[in-house]
C-alpha cells in the first residue's frame, strides 16, 4: 500500500550525489498503468497523494491549450517557434531549479554534517561527565576537596593552554587547508562553491588569530623582536590571501568567459552566482554581529574597534565586482569582433561598412543568447540586463559611431544611410529586449544645423561616383550616384555644439538596483547627419541646375491629349522623392534634415520656374510701354506700372513667348499639387505633426505662421500658376494688333465716322480673342483652362473700361446701343469658356458703365455713378469727369453740380470700406 516518491534526474549536475546521500537510492516503480498519470498509483487501491491530482489537472490542461493553439492547419507553421519558445522556458526552469537544488543539498549535507558532529560531541561530554565523577568516588576525594582552588587555577591554565595550541596548530594547518581548497578547483571548476565554502571557512577561522596579530604589531611597533616573531604567523596567514587570489580570479574569468558562451556558459553562471549571493549574505551578517558587538561596548564604555575588526576585515563587494565583470566583458567583446575593422582617417583602405554591419549584426546575436542563457542566472533583483548589460553595451555602440565620424570623409552615402539604418534596426531588438533606446534626439538637444541650397550656384556638380549594377557608371541625375559618392563631404560650420562622447555616461553605480538608465541617442549621429546633408544639398543644387539647363535648352512637350509641359520639373520631384526615401530608412533625424533640405530645395526652384515664367532681365517693362504703338493707341493708368506684381505680369507678356507661359500654367500647378504630396510624405515620415512644427521654428522667418516647412514652396508654386495664367492673359491684350483694336474703341473722327460704332472693331476684336481662347483650351489642362479664360476676359472688360474713360469723347444716341451690342459679342465669345455667374460679373461691370452713359438726369447719373463706384472703386471719381465731359446736353454749371455729388458719394464710400 505505500509508494516512494522518484528522485528527479539530476545527471551531469553539481550536487547530484550530495543528494543521493541525504535522500538515499530507492528502487524506480514500474511504469504507471496510465500514459496521463505522472507518477504511478492505482484507483481503488492506493489513493493519489494531493498534489498528484494537482500535476495531471495541469498536464490536462496542458494538453487543451496545445489543441487549441493548433486547431487549423496552418498552425503547425507555428511548430517549430513554440518549441524553441518551450525550449529555452524550459532552460530557464531548468537553471533555477538546478541552483535550487544545489542548495538544497548542500543545506541538507550541512545539517547531517552538524547531526553526526553533536552526536560525537554528546558522547565525549558523557565521558568526561564520567571522567570527572570517577575521582569523588575514590580515597582521594578529600583531598582534591582540600586544594580545590589550586585545582580551579590549574584547569584554567590548562585549557588556555590547550586552546592555544590548538589555535596555534590551525594556524600551522591553514597553507595546507588553503592548498587543498584550491585543488578542488585545479580538479573541477564546477566546484567553485565548494573551494569558496572552505575559503570562507578557513578565513573565518584565522580571523581572530589575525586580529591578534595585527594588534600585537601595533603595540610592539618599536620592538624589533616582537616584530620579528610575528613574522612566521603572517606567513601562514598569507597563504589563505593567496588561495583566496587564486580562487577570485578563476571565479571572475568563469564570469567573463560565461557571459558570452550561449548555452554552456549558463550552468558555470550559475555556479559563480551562487558564490556572489553566498559571500553577499555572509557579509551582511557580520556586519550585523559587528553592529552589535559595537552597541553592547558602548553601552559597557569599553573599546570596541579591535573586536569589531577581529569580525568584520574588509567585506568582499563580490555583487559589485561581478557588475564591473560585466561592463570591462562588453568593450572586450567589442575590440574583439569590431575594433579592428575601422579604418585609420585617410588611411589607405577604406572602412568596408557592409562588413562592419555584418558584424555588429554577429554581436546583436551574442547580446540576445546573453539575455536567453547568461541573465537568468543573474538573481532578478539586480535587474543586470536593463541596468548594466544593455547600458555598457550601448555606451560602446555609441564609441564605434563616435570612431566612425573620424573616417566619415571617407565613407559613401551609402555607407551612412546603412549605419542610420542598422541603428533604427538595433534600437528595434532592444525595445524587443525590453530596453528602450532613443531613436531621435530629444527636445533638449540643439538641432541639426543644415545649409541652405544655393540655387545660383554656378560651379560644377558632384562627380559620379561607383557603378551600378550593370557596370555603367551612374548618371549625375540619379540616386545610384549620389549614393555612391564619397565627394563633396562639407564638414558644416553651422553644426550643433558637438557633445564629446566621453562625457556621456551610461553607467550606473554599482550598488543600484533600481530606476530607469536612459539610453540617449548617440552624438556621433549629428555629425554623420550634417556630412550627408550637405552632399545632399550639393546634390540637389546641381540636379537643379542641369534642369534649369535642360528647360532653356529642349522644347515644350506636348502630351497625348495636345496639352504642352516641361519635362524638367517632373523629373525634379521624382529625384526629391528618391532623396526623401532613402533619408527614411536612416531614421527621424535624417528625415527631419532633409526635409529643410527639401524645403531650401522647393523654394528655390520656386524661385527660378517665377524668374524663368516672367521673363526677369530680358528687357524692361517701361521700355514695352514706351512703345509707340501702345503709346499712340492706349496708355494705362499709373498705378499699373507702380504694382509690382502687374509690372511683372506685363514682363512676362513681353518676353515669355506665349505657349510657354500656358505650358508654365501647367508646369506650377503640377508642382503645387506635387509639393502638397511631398508634404504629405514629410508628415508622414516625421510620424507626427509636432515634429513638423519644430521644423518650422527652425526654419526661421521664411516659415513663420506656416503648417510646414514646404509650405511657402507650396504657396510659391501657387503664386506662379496665377501668374502665368496672369501674363498669358496680358499676353493677348499685349498683342499689337488687339492693342490697336483697343486704341480704336469709342472713338469718332471729326467726320462722325467710326469703325467702332460700325461694330468691325468689336467684331475683329472677338475674333482674335477666340483664336486666343482656341489656344488656351488645346495646351492647357481642363481644370485649368477656365482660369486662363477667365485672366483674358477680365483684361479685355479691364481695358474696355479703360479705353472708354480715355477714348469717349462725344456720347451719340448710336453709342449706348454699340456699348450693348459689344457686351453681347463679349457673352457670345465667352460663353463656351467661362461659367454664367463669373461671366455675368464681368459684363455687370461694362453694363454699370453703359448705364452712366445712358443716364438722362441728374439723379440717374448720380444713381449709375454709385453702382460704378462699389463694383470697380480703383476708378475714382474718372468715370463721372468723363463721361459728363462727353455730354452736350449738360450744361456745365450742371455738370459741376453733379460732379460734386459724385465726388461726395465716392467720399462716403470710401469711408465705409475704411
Amino acid at each position: 500500500g505505500s509508494f516512494t516518491t522518484p528522485v528527479p534526474h539530476m545527471d551531469d549536475r553539481e550536487g547530484a550525489s550530495g543528494l543521493e546521500g541525504v535522500i538515499g537510492r530507492h528502487e524506480s516503480p514500474g511504469p504507471s498503468t496510465s500514459s496521463d498519470r505522472t507518477f504511478p498509483w492505482t484507483p481503488g487501491v492506493n489513493p493519489p497523494v494531493p498534489w498528484q491530482v494537482d500535476v495531471d489537472g495541469a498536464r490536462e490542461e496542458a494538453r487543451r491549450q496545445v489543441t487549441q493553439m493548433l486547431q487549423r492547419p496552418e498552425d503547425l507553421a507555428r511548430l517549430p517557434e513554440l518549441r524553441e519558445a518551450v525550449a529555452a522556458k524550459l532552460q530557464r526552469l531548468d537553471l533555477v531549479m538546478t541552483s535550487q537544488l544545489e542548495a538544497a543539498t548542500d543545506g541538507t549535507r550541512v545539517g547531517l554534517d552538524g547531526l553526526q558532529k553533536a552526536r560525537g560531541a554528546v558522547l565525549r561530554t558523557r565521558d568526561n561527565f564520567s571522567q570527572i565523577e570517577a575521582p569523588s568516588k575514590g580515597e582521594k576525594a578529600g583531598g582534591l576537596a582540600d586544594n580545590h582552588h589550586l585545582i580551579r587555577d590549574l584547569a584554567v591554565m590548562r585549557a588556555n593552554i590547550s586552546r592555544t595550541i590548538r589555535d596555534a596548530e590551525a594556524v600551522v594547518a591553514l597553507p595546507e587547508e588553503a592548498a587543498r581548497a584550491i585543488e578542488l578547483l585545479d580538479d573541477d571548476e564546477q566546484n567553485l562553491f565548494e573551494c569558496w565554502e572552505r575559503l570562507s571557512k578557513l578565513a573565518q577561522r584565522a580571523r581572530p588569530a589575525r586580529a591578534a596579530l595585527d594588534a600585537a604589531r601595533r603595540r610592539a611597533d618599536n620592538d624589533a623582536t616582537a616584530l620579528s616573531m610575528t613574522e612566521p604567523a603572517a606567513a601562514q596567514f598569507a597563504a589563505i590571501d593567496d588561495a583566496m587570489d587564486r580562487f577570485e580570479t578563476t571565479l571572475w574569468r568563469s564570469v567573463r568567459g560565461s557571459l558570452f558562451a550561449g548555452r554552456g556558459g549558463s550552468a558555470a553562471l550559475a555556479r559563480a552566482m551562487r558564490v556572489v549571493e553566498e559571500q553577499e549574505a555572509l557579509d551582511e551578517l557580520l556586519v550585523e554581529k559587528a553592529e552589535k558587538v559595537r552597541e553592547r561596548a558602548v553601552r559597557k564604555n569599553k573599546a570596541s574597534d579591535e573586536l569589531v575588526d577581529s569580525i568584520v576585515m574588509v567585506s568582499k563587494h563580490y555583487k559589485r565586482q561581478v557588475l564591473r565583470e560585466i561592463r570591462e566583458a562588453v568593450p572586450e567583446r567589442f575590440e574583439m569582433t569590431v575594433g579592428s575593422l575601422v579604418t585609420d582617417p585617410g588611411g589607405e583602405e577604406a572602412t568596408n561598412v557592409p562588413v562592419v554591419i555584418e558584424n555588429l549584426d554577429v554581436l546583436m546575436q551574442q547580446l540576445t543568447e546573453l539575455y536567453d542563457y547568461a541573465v537568468p542566472a543573474f538573481p532578478t533583483k539586480y535587474k543586470t540586463f536593463e541596468l548594466v548589460v544593455a547600458p555598457a553595451w550601448h555606451k560602446q555602440i555609441c564609441l564605434f559611431i563616435d570612431r566612425l565620424v573620424e573616417v566619415a570623409r571617407d565613407l559613401s552615402n551609402a555607407d551612412i544611410i546603412a549605419v542610420l539604418n542598422w541603428y533604427q534596426s538595433y534600437a528595434a531588438q532592444m525595445d524587443a529586449l525590453g530596453v528602450e533606446v532613443e531613436t531621435e534626439p530629444s527636445e533638449s538637444e540643439v538641432a541639426i544645423g543644415t545649409p541652405p541650397v544655393s540655387v545660383h550656384d554656378k560651379n560644377g556638380g558632384l562627380q559620379p561616383g561607383g557603378k551600378n549594377e550593370k557596370g555603367d557608371s551612374p548618371s549625375v541625375l540619379s540616386i545610384e550616384s549620389f549614393l555612391s559618392s564619397t565627394h563633396g563631404a562639407v564638414m558644416t560650420t553651422n553644426k550643433i555644439d558637438k557633445i564629446c562622447s566621453d562625457e556621456v555616461e551610461y553607467t550606473i553605480s554599482d550598488d543600484e538596483e533600481g530606476g530607469d538608465v536612459l539610453m540617449t541617442y548617440p552624438v556621433g549621429f549629428f555629425e554623420l547627419v550634417n556630412i550627408y546633408t550637405s552632399r545632399m544639398t550639393k546634390t540637389v543644387q546641381t540636379w537643379s541646375a542641369n534642369l534649369r539647363r535642360m528647360t532653356t535648352t529642349q522644347p515644350l512637350k506636348p502630351a497625348e491629349d495636345g496639352t504642352l509641359w516641361t519635362a524638367s520639373d517632373v523629373e525634379f520631384f521624382r529625384l526629391l522623392n528618391e532623396q526623401l526615401e532613402v533619408a527614411m530608412s536612416g531614421g527621424k533625424i535624417l528625415v527631419s534634415a532633409a526635409a529643410m533640405v527639401i524645403s531650401s530645395a522647393l523654394s528655390g526652384f520656386a524661385s527660378e520656374q517665377y524668374k524663368r515664367l516672367s521673363g526677369e532681365g530680358v528687357s524692361s517693362t517701361n521700355a514695352a510701354l514706351a512703345s509707340p504703338s501702345f503709346s499712340r493707341h492706349f496708355r494705362t493708368t499709373s498705378n499699373v506700372i507702380e504694382n509690382a506684381a502687374e509690372r511683372a505680369v506685363m514682363t512676362a507678356a513681353k518676353n515669355v513667348d506665349y505657349n510657354v507661359l500656358l505650358a508654365g500654367v501647367n508646369d506650377a500647378s503640377r508642382c503645387h499639387r506635387l509639393a502638397l504630396e511631398m508634404e504629405s510624405s514629410l508628415v508622414d515620415a516625421l510620424q507626427s505633426s509636432d515634429a513638423m512644427k519644430r521644423l518650422v521654428k527652425k526654419a526661421g522667418d521664411a516659415a513663420t505662421g506656416k503648417s510646414s516647412v514646404v509650405r511657402p514652396a507650396i504657396d510659391m508654386f501657387l503664386a506662379n500658376t496665377e501668374h502665368c495664367a496672369a501674363a498669358a492673359a496680358a499676353a493677348v491684350t499685349s498683342d499689337p494688333s488687339v492693342i490697336s483694336l483697343f486704341g480704336q474703341m469709342y472713338a469718332v473722327d471729326k467726320g462722325g465716322t467710326s469703325p467702332w460704332l460700325e461694330g468691325e472693331v468689336t467684331e475683329t476684336l472677338v475674333a482674335t480673342v477666340l483664336d486666343y481662347l482656341g489656344d488656351v483650351v488645346q495646351f492647357v489642362t481642363r481644370d485649368l483652362a477656365s482660369m486662363v479664360n477667365e485672366a483674358v476676359f477680365n483684361r479685355v472688360v479691364k481695358h474696355m473700361i479703360e479705353a472708354c474713360m480715355k477714348q469717349l469723347q462725344t456720347i451719340r444716341p448710336e453709342t449706348v446701343g454699340r456699348m450693348e451690342d459689344d457686351e453681347n459679342a463679349l457673352r457670345e465669345c465667352f460663353e463656351n469658356f467661362l461659367p454664367s455667374n463669373r461671366l455675368d460679373l464681368g459684363l455687370q461691370r461694362l453694363a454699370d458703365v453703359r448705364d452712366l452713359a445712358a443716364a438722362d438726369d441728374t439723379e440717374s447719373f448720380v444713381l449709375a455713378y454709385g453702382l460704378v463706384v462699389q463694383s470697380m472703386p480703383e476708378l475714382g471719381i474718372e468715370p463721372a469727369e468723363r463721361l459728363l465731359a462727353a455730354r452736350e446736353d449738360i450744361p456745365r454749371a450742371t455738370q459741376r453740380e453733379v460732379l460734386e455729388e459724385c465726388r461726395e458719394l465716392l467720399s462716403n464710400q470710401m469711408a465705409i470700406r475704411k
